[in-house]
């Protein structure tokens, strides 16, 4: 809305607006209404910014920069007009508006973002539910996201072949705190469009749902139960939604092009991944992740019930849910609100640095002899693998070579007590692991040793 209404301000000769195709987004139901019923000050719903809020169902914000008097202005001098089917709007004899208006513009305030150097592709990000790994990967691409243009004549921040794992998700009872860019209601209308063959609005286009079901001719989502059925442990169950005649060749071709099902026979739980060729991140993720949870769990409902018919019962549970996110991007009108969010939710969800557990496992670290000893043992106590050296170099590198180290916080922690392991071990001292050097016993021992060492007499 926001950008609209800028564009508009800045463009007097415009008078009309039709409002046409599906509206899957509700946003021509919020550009009508900003028309129809006006604008109060508000409050953004996300990060409680200050705005013009339009007086709608569905969420639609203005920056206060703007005086509700060129707002006003606006709304007077332009008719609006919604019909479905374009092609039945009379352009020759569109209603004039009764008013004109002056040329306002009004430059979009610039973003203070702060800018990280880091690695453009190969992240992976883990969360129990959706919301986690969105608060998670928001994080990522805000610090690490490559700024660059976009064919929308917007700057974007990117980077590439994000992997996100939800491990706990309930498909029909979704986590979906207030501060996604969603709600319940939302994301009860958008899952049809992922599970059934919901029509696009023309024969051109679709849904992911019916690129799914009828787009190649065949229902894909059976044809995949089916060959589960047949061979459960199958590595070659891949649902495509890209069409390779047409999608290279036209525009609006899906951000959503594979999925692959597997069926683990030690777990007995059915995993699946999803490949997006295009994702964004701030308000295409949420949505699209609970619909493709919903679709995980039918597919695996439906495969447990056809499992048992045919007299190979299987209990098969409900596994993780894997996105790769080839293109993972926030655009810029995004990013003020990403900093926001991150600023008020990010350590609900993401530990701080004292705090996070590495799955890899714990280290036990201590002297024997004239060596440094590090045990390396498993969440259930197991010594998984014993490290030795002479100087905290010696062992860091041994603990690198391993690749046994999960997260920065606690590779941190290793070094600061093997650096305390080796000046114990210099200054034949005892060492503790977490416990402070007790720098008394050098004092204490270089006065027994000179209390030993007899004087020279005058």
């Amino acid at each position: 809305m926001d950008i609209l209404i800028r564009n508009l301000l800045a463009s007097p000769n415009i008078t009309n607006l039709v409002i046409t195709g599906i509206d899957f987004s509700k946003s021509g139901i919020v550009l009508e209404d900003f028309f129809k019923n006006g604008f109060e000050r508000g409050v953004t719903d996300l990060t409680e910014k200050p705005c013009w809020r339009v007086k709608s169902k569905y969420p639609g914000y203005i920056g206060l920069d703007i005086p509700e008097e060129v707002l006003n202005e606006l709304k007077d001098s332009m008719v609006v007009i919604r019909n479905t089917d374009i092609t039945k709007v009379d352009f020759e004899n569109l209603p004039r508006p009764s008013k004109t208006r002056k040329q306002y513009i009004f430059v979009r305030p610039a973003e203070q973002i702060k800018q990280y150097q880091g690695d453009y592709s190969g992240y992976i990000v883990r969360g129990k539910t959706i919301a986690e790994a969105w608060i998670k990967l928001l994080d990522i691409i805000m610090k690490f996201g490559k700024v660059s243009g976009t064919h929308y004549d917007d700057q974007q921040k990117e980077v590439l072949d994000l992997v996100s794992v939800i491990t706990e998700e309930d498909p029909y009872n979704p986590f979906i705190p207030p501060f996604l860019p969603t709600n319940e209601q939302r994301v009860k209308e958008y899952i049809p469009r992922m599970t059934r063959d919901v029509k696009g609005e023309s024969s051109k286009n679709y849904t992911y749902g019916s690129r799914m079901r009828s787009w190649f001719g065949q229902d894909q989502i059976q044809a995949a139960i089916a060959k589960l059925v047949k061979e459960p442990n199958s590595r070659a169950v891949v649902i495509s939604l890209w069409d390779p005649v047409k999608d290279l060749t036209i525009g609006g071709s899906p951000c959503l092009n594979h999925i692959w099902f597997r069926v683990n026979e030690s777990t007995k739980k059915l995993y699946m991944t999803v490949v997006f060729r295009s994702h964004d991140m701030f308000e295409g993720y949420p949505e699209n992740l609970f619909a493709l949870r919903v679709l995980q769990e039918e597919v695996r409902r439906e495969l447990v019930e056809k499992l048992a018919q045919s007299e190979k019962p299987i209990d098969i549970k409900l596994g993780d849910l894997i996105c790769i996110s080839q293109s993972a991007h926030l655009y810029d009108d995004t990013w003020e609100t990403c900093e926001e969010v991150l600023k008020k939710y990010k350590y609900k969800f993401i530990p701080k640095a004292q705090f996070q557990w590495d799955e890899r496992g714990n280290f036990i670290i201590y002297l024997e002899e004239d060596e440094i000893v590090v045990e390396h043992t498993s969440t259930t106590k197991e010594t998984l693998g014993i490290y030795r050296g002479k100087t905290a170099e010696d062992v860091r590198d041994q603990l690198i070579d391993a690749n046994i180290i999960g997260n920065p916080a606690h590779g941190v922690y290793i070094g600061k007590e093997l650096e305390k392991a080796e000046l114990a071990l210099k200054l034949n001292i005892h060492y503790i692991q977490d416990e402070p050097l007790n720098v008394n016993e050098v004092v204490n021992k270089k006065t027994e040793s000179s209390m030993e060492s007899p004087r020279e007499s005058d």
